[in-house]
């Protein structure tokens, strides 16, 4: 297995930051997000995860193991349990992070927008065939192929739990037409077998951040028992074009409770709640492509 380059090394070097994103499509870094609230936010995952008997009994609860045939993304069962994650404001804040914002505005050169819809994905174990396949975000975002996707795990993630592994310097191939199939977004992409694949031990704070066109997937979770919890948002520079479905909450299409007057009628930091609309001259348009993330 191939694993990623860290480049912490480069956060005082932004030139050289933002040829290593372009040369390889991603950055790896490590400490970035805060521990307690990347632990915080676990924690209130794990206890929605416990309320609805997905987790072991007797197990501690911080160790997410699961006896529980997995639930896919979008069943009955799932539902609720996500709108009581995307109603956390927890959840939305981590995306605002002070250090991811400083990171950005050195890629970007300017001023930075981190896209409203924050995604969170709980993946059970011996369920690998429909884990997230092959693609490549901008078939899902839209809008500038500058924009960068972000993926933190919500807890240590060795590889043996999977966690994201991306196609190292797939960006580079541009736009690759997708074919339908199972898993979280529905497609996958064609795999240039001359490229290889690369992931890690990932541990909490941890950060990975790639182009819309790096070609990425979930690595299989080897584990019997072990619930693999992650984030992933996105940024794009205030000059680039977003799409507007971005402005919404992840599963808006399916109504309420996954709708903003929903989901943060009791959140208290105005820095958190529609910060998006006190910024000016947002260059919002629409996207054919923009699907199920």
């Amino acid at each position: 297995m191939n694993y990623f380059v860290e480049s912490n090394h480069l956060l005082d070097d932004p030139p050289l930051l933002r040829r290593q994103l372009r040369d390889d499509g991603y950055l790896f870094l490590r400490d970035i997000l805060p521990t307690e609230e990347v632990l915080g936010l676990r924690k209130s995952i794990l206890e929605f995860c416990q309320g609805a008997g997905w987790l072991r009994d007797g197990a501690n609860l911080m160790d997410g193991l699961t006896d529980h045939a997995p639930i896919l993304e979008g069943q009955e069962e799932w539902r609720p349990v996500y709108a009581k994650l995307q109603s956390l404001e927890a959840f939305h804040r981590l995306k605002l992070h002070h250090r991811v914002h400083e990171i950005m505005e050195d890629i970007f050169q300017e001023s930075v927008f981190a896209l409203p819809m924050t995604i969170a994905r709980i993946a059970f174990p011996r369920d690998n065939e429909r884990g997230t396949q092959p693609h490549q975000d901008w078939l899902y975002v839209g809008g500038s192929t500058e924009i960068i996707s972000c993926w933190a795990p919500l807890g240590n993630v060795p590889v043996e739990v999977g966690g994201l592994k991306l196609l190292v310097g797939s960006h580079k191939s541009g736009f690759l037409v997708p074919r339908p199939a199972p898993g979280p977004g529905g497609n996958i992409v064609p795999i240039d077998s001359d490229l290889e694949w690369f992931q890690t031990d990932y541990r909490v704070g941890d950060l990975l951040l790639f182009k819309s066109l790096t070609v990425h997937a979930a690595a299989d979770n080897h584990t019997q028992d072990v619930l693999r919890l992650s984030i992933d948002f996105r940024y794009a520079g205030e000059s680039h074009v977003i799409t507007e479905g971005w402005l919404q909450p992840h599963f808006n299409w399916l109504g309420d409770p996954f709708s903003w007057d929903e989901l943060d009628k009791d959140w208290r930091d105005s820095s958190t709640a529609r910060y998006w609309e006190t910024l000016p001259d947002l260059k919002v348009t629409t996207h054919e492509r923009f699907g199920r993330g």
